[in-house]
């Protein structure tokens, strides 16, 4: 029988040199799972290196005090051979989507491109690629990568990894956690990791400016649909005005969603200087991953997004017509 990790097998075999690479405005899950992609790859005698777009959060950083997260123009430069490495794809399952700056970096000049993800989406389908969209996060198909390779658990990586389940399961309530990822979940907490610092440090250390930029996006919330649906909007002007992070308002879609009788969340987005972007969270059968991926995005069912190609205004009119389907 044909095993889920040969083509994980024929890829890390091909090559020495690795470059690990995550989304664009990179959270938790991925950057989790590059540090502990990272360690995976040291204890097999390979070279990695860590290469993203956009910065890593400050409150991520606890888990890189040996500065392994490289940015692209932030005080790095690519090694002189570049050409020699090949490259891991993390929690996007479009390439397209580990930002411009790593894009145009790296694209030509990795010998190769390997991408292991949980999203659904049609982009990783056509290679030999790890995409499981019934896994919780990329850090539970992690998790069972280190297993399969029988190679030892640091604590480093079991706390990344734990990070990283903890966020994308929302505390391990979102649909796609399982009795498996729990059982992942127990073998971490064995290696060492305590799971309230884990918590602290994901949700505990916001900065005012967070809250700031947090409140401008709920001021602009439209109720829809008999209170069913809250659409939001997040712009350059809030980011200039509050001195917060993109990564710091993008949290916002899912506050909607704690509201008695809210099903749906839209958050349209744009970054300085960034593409206008938008968010979907829903609950139940709702399924937003179908109009990610109309519109050239992905996603999970109840979590989806996609780049819009439209002005902001317009962004916004057409996200509100492709939810009205679910409310018709």
């Amino acid at each position: 029988m044909k095993n889920h990790f040969d083509p994980l097998d024929e890829y890390l075999s091909k090559y020495e040199k690795f470059v690990i690479s995550t989304h664009e405005s990179p959270d938790w899950d991925g950057l989790g799972g590059e540090i502990a992609m990272l360690e995976l790859l040291k204890s097999m005698g390979k070279k990695p290196i860590i290469i993203n777009s956009d910065p890593t959060p400050d409150s991520f950083l606890f888990l890189d005090l040996e500065h392994d997260i490289n940015v692209i123009g932030k005080d790095f430069t690519l090694p002189d051979d570049i050409t020699e490495h090949a490259q891991i794809v993390l929690d996007t399952n479009d390439y397209d989507n580990i930002g411009a700056a790593a894009f145009n970096a790296l694209k030509d000049r990795v010998r190769d491109v390997f991408i292991i993800d949980h999203h659904e989406g049609e982009y990783g389908s056509g290679r030999p690629n790890i995409i499981k969209a019934e896994a919780s996060s990329v850090c539970e198909i992690i998790f069972h990568i280190i297993e399969h390779y029988g190679k030892p658990l640091t604590l480093r990586a079991a706390q990344a990894l734990f990070a990283g389940i903890v966020f994308d399961t929302g505390s391990f309530v979102y649909p796609k956690t399982s009795a498996e990822t729990f059982r992942i979940a127990a073998r971490l907490e064995e290696t060492g990791v305590t799971p309230f610092f884990i918590h602290e440090q994901i949700y505990e250390q916001n900065s005012l400016s967070s809250f700031e930029i947090r409140g401008q996006i709920l001021s602009t919330m439209d109720v829809l649909y008999d209170g069913r649906l809250i659409a939001m909007k997040l712009t350059p002007e809030m980011l200039r005005e509050t001195g917060a992070s993109f990564t710091e308002g993008e949290p916002a879609i899912n506050l909607p969603l704690t509201v008695k009788g809210v099903v749906a969340s839209i958050l349209i987005k744009q970054d300085l200087n960034g593409p206008v972007k938008v968010s979907m969270r829903t609950k139940g059968d709702l399924d937003v991953a179908q109009i990610a991926m109309a519109n050239g995005g992905g996603g999970h069912k109840n979590a989806a997004g996609y780049k819009s190609k439209l002005s902001f205004e317009e962004t916004y009119q057409q996200a509100l017509r492709n939810m009205k389907r679910f409310f018709a």
